[in-house]
This record gives structure tokens, C-alpha cells and sequence, in this order.
């Protein structure tokens, strides 16, 4: 049986693994964090996924995950919407939403630990339940890749590095092909780019491994998340009542702060009505005052100041404040992406693959970080079964690699740009050039709507309106957000033609 290594067990890894198994590889899959920490709350990494039409199209291959999926998260027909302004004489206000900016399929939200739980399961499930014709996932938790390399006979096989992170001892996997699913600061990716080890003995240019990086006008924001008590989270309204935060519901309140320091949202994301604890989420310029707040009764009192509706004392622990204080935070990568995807042996007996956050990464203004990394997966199963069908005429696992490659780069490539322009502005920072940004983006947007509006769906609307519509790539997305633009400036030009005529 072929042995395939999964480097990264993230969702998009674990997807890689559940995926390469059921084909028929036997996969080792090594992940850096710890089993003890791998499947649970982590205030430091409390964000959500939004799984759309995109994402389903590999959670509907496995239809126990799909049910998993429906029974822990909010459907987006579900979510609502409550508004909070900073004046606490003014009343909280429940705007409708709309189908939005997610269009009519229904989506999903789930914690980034839920999901990663449920298909930590379906490994199991997998593991339990296997066919003969399917393939055993072992895994190794705790154990960081250190390298990656061809083997002595590299036309044959490759060899990963793993080092457990509190023994230090290292030991090597290997299989015929490996997955690099290790995130933003890949080093499967790295040793394709050093062409480590015997790397040098496959033929590929090297610099198509080196990181395109784009910075946009999200990118460098820091977020900390405060933990919130669910089932106590409330709101005072205009009329002095509490109002209940909804877990379903989309939750804003506005600070008393307007300054370009002091200015912030407490936003959370809709979660299942039986979560504990709901992440409220701090999205700033790094050089807000919220950084400079460095122990739990600071943190506690700059709150008590600057959101009056949230009756703080009694609903946070003195605990959760020094937690949060000392939380390093997050903050936004650049729009970055890996012009090569793939590697293989002379003879394409093996080969190396790049998925998810390996291949391309960026904020996540667009909600589309984890549906393209699965789409990845799915893409790179369509090419391995084309290479392995009947119609493969010979073709090899390299062959497979490369098809993947030439299909996924366009739609990486494209997947960037939507990212850099879709919606950077979503964080309403105080800055003047994201405010003068917001505005000048906002006006692109009403324009483009405008004018699809008037010329009957001929004109695309912003991509933004776009992204969530299965039945487009993002190159057909790109493209027609491109066709607008052109046409914008056409008509800009033909405008200036016709008053220089008029001048003279």
C-alpha cells in the first residue's frame, strides 16, 4: 500500500489525510500542537469559520461529517443582527441584514476549535470503520516538521523530519507523497524553496516557491478576543433594561472613545445557543492604547470607561481580565500566495503538494480562507483519481500533481486579488486613510451595484457580492470585476474625449 505524510493537522490537513486514506494511502499525519490542546477552547485562537457552498462541496463527501457540521454550528438563515451604539441614551437597534454579502446559499458557523474536533473524529471514524481498500491514519500530536527531502533513491520516495516539542527526539516518516498543509510559515514549503536535501536532483525552478506578498488595508490589524459568559452576556438598552446578546446573532457595540487610539468595537460572531463561552472580539491598529494596558484592573477599568450598556462587574472574572491583558493577540498576515503548488520526482513516482494556508493566506475580510483550502483538497482528489482512472493512459502521481497545479495556481492567483480588494474595510478603524478608504470604497461599490442595477445584471456587481457563488471560480470572479473596471474607464475616457472636443 502507498504511504502519503500529511505535515499540518488544521482542518485543511486533517481534510488532506481523511481524503488521501480513503483512496487507498496509508497517511501519517503530524501536527505540532499538543493532543491535550488540539480539540480545545484556545481563547488565543477564538475566531470562527463561516463554511459556505464552497466548503460543503467537501463536507458533503463525507456525509458524517456534513451532519456533524449542521448539528454544531449557526446557519446563516438563522443568524440576526444587534447593533449597539455608543451613546447609551440611544436604543440598541436589530438592523435586517438580508442576504448580504453571502448571497442565498446557506452557510455555516463554527468555532475554529469545533471544527477541528469533528474532524479529528471522522479520523477515528475512519480508523474504526476502514475498508480494506481504504487506508489507516496514524498521527503523531506534539511533533513539529523540522525537514523535508527525497530520499537516497529520491525518484521513489520522500522522507519527513518530525521533532517531538518536549523530548526534542526527532524520527522520519516517508511515502510517496507528502502534503504540505503547515500554514503561513510553511516548511514543507521553505525546503521546496532551498531545494533541501536532495531536492536539488528534481528539476523545478526554486523560485516558484518563493512567497508573493501583497499588503492590503487590513493587513497588520491585532486582534484579542475577551471571554465572554454566554448565557449572562447582556446589553443595556435606552431604557435601562438589559437586552439579551443572542449567541445566534451577530453582536456590535461601540465604544464612548472617537479618537484614532481609543476607538473599538466589541464584535461576536453568531455561535450554538449551548456554548459557554462567546468570544468577544478587539480588532485595532497596533498602536491603539488597548496594547499599552498591560495588567487586568487597567484592561478592566479602560472597559468600564469606554462601553457604559456592558455591565462588566459580575459578568467577567478578575481572571479573564489578567488573561487578556497578557494575551499576545493575533494580527492580520499580508495577501500572500505561492506561485508553485507542486513538485515531483524525474520520473513522477513522487511528489510533493502544497494546500491551504500553505499555498496562499491573507485576513479574513472575505470568509473564504477555510473554503478554498478545502477546495483544495477536493481539487487535488479529482487529480488524483484522474491520474488512477481509466482514461490515465500511463500518467503518474506527478502527473496528477501537475494538472493540480495547473488548475489551482489561476485560482490561487485570483483568490489573492479578490482578498486585496473584496472587503479591507469591513473594521471601521478610526484612521483618517481608513476612513478616507472606506468611503472611496464604499462609493466603488454603490456605483457598481448602481449600474448593474440599471443595465438589467449585464454590469458585475463588487466582488465581494460575489465570492460566496459556488458556480464561479475566482478567475470568472476576477475577470468580471476586471470587465467592469474597464468598462468604468472606457467610459471615463470617452467622457474626457468628448469635453477636450468640446474645448477646443
Amino acid at each position: 500500500r502507498e504511504r502519503a505524510v500529511v505535515v499540518g493537522g488544521g482542518p485543511v490537513g486533517l481534510a488532506a489525510a481523511l481524503v488521501l486514506a480513503r483512496r487507498g494511502y496509508d497517511v501519517s499525519l503530524c501536527e505540532a500542537t499538543p493532543a491535550e490542546e488540539i480539540k480545545t477552547f484556545n481563547p488565543a485562537l477564538a475566531y470562527l469559520y463561516n463554511i459556505n457552498a464552497r466548503g460543503q462541496v467537501f463536507t458533503h463527501m463525507f456525509p458524517s461529517i456534513h451532519e456533524k457540521l449542521l448539528a454544531r454550528s449557526v446557519a446563516s438563515s438563522d443568524t440576526g443582527y444587534m447593533l449597539a451604539p455608543a451613546d447609551p441614551r440611544r436604543e440598541i437597534t436589530f438592523p435586517n441584514m438580508g442576504s448580504g454579502v453571502g448571497g442565498t446559499e446557506e452557510s455555516y458557523w463554527i468555532p475554529r476549535h469545533t471544527m477541528t474536533a469533528l474532524l479529528w473524529e471522522a479520523v477515528d471514524e475512519h480508523n474504526g470503520a476502514r475498508t480494506p481498500h481504504s487506508g489507516k491514519i496514524d498521527y503523531e500530536q506534539g511533533a513539529a516538521c523540522v525537514g523535508v527531502a527525497p530520499n537516497k533513491n529520491g525518484d521513489t520516495s520522500i522522507s519527513v523530519t518530525i521533532r517531538d516539542i518536549v523530548s526534542g527526539k526527532e524520527k522520519t516518516v516517508g511515502g510517496t507523497l507528502v502534503v504540505g498543509a503547515d500554514g503561513i510559515n510553511s516548511k514543507v514549503r521553505q525546503c521546496l524553496h532551498d531545494k533541501a536535501g536532495r531536492f536539488d536532483t528534481w528539476d523545478y525552478p526554486a523560485k516558484k516557491f518563493r512567497v508573493r506578498s501583497w499588503v492590503s488595508p487590513a493587513t497588520g490589524l491585532r486582534l484579542k478576543a475577551l471571554q465572554v459568559p454566554a448565557d449572562r452576556y447582556t446589553i443595556r438598552d435606552a431604557d435601562e433594561s438589559a437586552a439579551a446578546a443572542q449567541n445566534t446573532n451577530f453582536i456590535v457595540v461601540r465604544s464612548k472613545g472617537t479618537g484614532p487610539r481609543d476607538t473599538l468595537s466589541l464584535g461576536s460572531l453568531p455561535v450554538r445557543a449551548s456554548v459557554a463561552v462567546r468570544p468577544a472580539n478587539c480588532i485595532t491598529r497596533p498602536n491603539h492604547v488597548l496594547w499599552t494596558l498591560k495588567t487586568g484592573p487597567q484592561v478592566k477599568q479602560w472597559f468600564q470607561d469606554n462601553f457604559p450598556r456592558v455591565e462588566f462587574d459580575g459578568l467577567i472574572a478578575d481572571e479573564e481580565w489578567e488573561r487578556f491583558a497578557r494575551a499576545p493577540g493575533l494580527a492580520f498576515p499580508p495577501c500572500q500566495y505561492c506561485p508553485g503548488l507542486q513538485a515531483s520526482s524525474p520520473e513522477g513516482a513522487c511528489g510533493v503538494v502544497l494546500v491551504g494556508d500553505a499555498a496562499h493566506s491573507f485576513s479574513p475580510d472575505i470568509g473564504q480562507g477555510i473554503n478554498a483550502g478545502l477546495l483544495d483538497v477536493v481539487q487535488l482528489q479529482e487529480k488524483l483519481e484522474g491520474a488512477a482512472g481509466p482514461a490515465a493512459d500511463g500518467a503518474t502521481l506527478g502527473t496528477a500533481l501537475r494538472e493540480y497545479e495547473r488548475v489551482r495556481a489561476p485560482e490561487t492567483r485570483a483568490l489573492i486579488r479578490i482578498a486585496r480588494f473584496g472587503g479591507p474595510y469591513q473594521y471601521n478603524q478610526p484612521l483618517y486613510k481608513d476612513r478616507l478608504g472606506k468611503k472611496l470604497w464604499t462609493a466603488n461599490v454603490v456605483l457598481r451595484l448602481l449600474l448593474h442595477k440599471v443595465t438589467l445584471g449585464l454590469f458585475p456587481k463588487q466582488m465581494i457580492f460575489m465570492v460566496n457563488k459556488k458556480e464561479l471560480s475566482y478567475r470568472q470572479i476576477a475577470r468580471r470585476a476586471d470587465l467592469g473596471t474597464a468598462g468604468l474607464l472606457a467610459v471615463c475616457a470617452l467622457a474626457i474625449f468628448k469635453l477636450l472636443l468640446r474645448l477646443n
